[in-house]
């Protein structure tokens, strides 16, 4: 009776397996989708949802109320309006204002990718032992607290920080200088921020280079300095090309660095969000200011990338 029983169910096993077999074989085909799978519900829920949500609130009213207390919200829901872009584009004060974080962006870029590159270069170039010495030094700002690294700048490079006091001390100048609190302060604080990042890429892309080719181009009588501007430079711009994006929109994007270490005068449009949107209480325009700040970062993006591919195509 016991084999009856099986002999009557193997037909609906045989069936279960062969569904199995056809769904197993119709993943197997499509590997990609499931490797992408992950990120993607990753992305949609924690990126393209708050992005939409973000463009929505910038197109709604502003209440006008502070929001607190007096039963009414930030933002008037189920309200359509350009006020807000209408507005930012109309007033000289966000129009300048959005043109110096353009200004300061570049200015973070080219400072950071010409330190960054010093420095891994020569992390390229020294011994086993000075090589990891230097890597823990440069990552080693990376594992404290944002708030603390810029405050720690200001014990160092303040009015009457270490540098200063050493300075007065030596004799070398005769009263502090002023490096915080103005535009080199805050390029120096995003350059210290940005920085870490920039040195792990260029080390990577320098160290991918054959070195056989320089040593080819030395042994051809080319000096050292020439080898590395005809051979080292050119074989590294792929690696200076990510710095400059990496440290572009880091710059564009700055908060902590003119935030902490700047005046008002050096506020770049991801500090007048969070006027906006907690001093002010003004989501719906704090959220256009937001979606125009990753605009702009977006299409100079897009034309640093436009310009990469056209280098290496010519």
């Amino acid at each position: 009776m016991l084999e009856a029983a099986q002999i009557a169910t193997r037909p609906r096993q045989l069936a279960l397996a062969r569904k199995a077999g056809a769904v197993l074989e119709n993943l197997s085909r499509r590997p990609a989708v499931l490797l992408l799978s992950p990120i993607g519900a990753f992305l949609l829920a924690f990126f393209l949802l708050p992005f939409l949500a973000l463009i929505r609130v910038s197109l709604a009213e502003n209440p006008g109320g502070s929001g607190y207390g007096e039963g009414t919200p930030f933002y008037k829901p189920g309200t359509w309006t350009f006020a807000n872009y209408v507005r930012f584009f109309s007033d000289p004060y966000f129009v300048n204002m959005a043109v110096f974080t353009i200004e300061f962006g570049i200015i973070v870029c080219i400072a950071t990718t010409l330190v960054a590159y010093a420095f891994a270069y020569q992390i390229y170039r020294a011994s086993p032992w000075l090589k990891s010495l230097l890597l823990m030094i440069v990552v080693l700002p990376k594992f404290t607290n944002v708030l603390v690294l810029m405050y720690g700048l200001l014990v160092v490079f303040g009015t009457h920080g270490l540098l200063n006091r050493a300075l007065l001390g030596l004799g070398v100048i005769s009263q502090p200088l002023p490096m915080l609190f103005n535009l080199f302060g805050v390029v120096l604080g995003e350059v210290i921020l940005v920085m870490p990042y920039c040195v792990l890429v260029l080390v990577a892309t320098l160290h991918a280079i054959d070195a056989s080719l320089v040593d080819a181009a030395q042994g051809l009588g080319a000096s050292r300095a020439r080898a590395f501007i005809e051979v080292t430079l050119p074989l590294s711009l792929p690696g200076v090309w990510v710095s400059v994006l990496l440290s572009f929109m880091w710059g564009a994007g700055a908060f902590a660095a003119p935030y902490l270490l700047g005046t008002a005068e050096l506020y770049p449009l991801a500090v007048e969000v969070d006027r906006q949107v907690n001093w002010r209480l003004n989501w719906a325009m704090g959220a256009a200011i937001a979606f125009v700040l990753m605009s702009i970062v977006a299409a100079l993006v897009l034309l640093l990338t436009y310009v990469q591919r056209t280098e290496r195509a010519t």
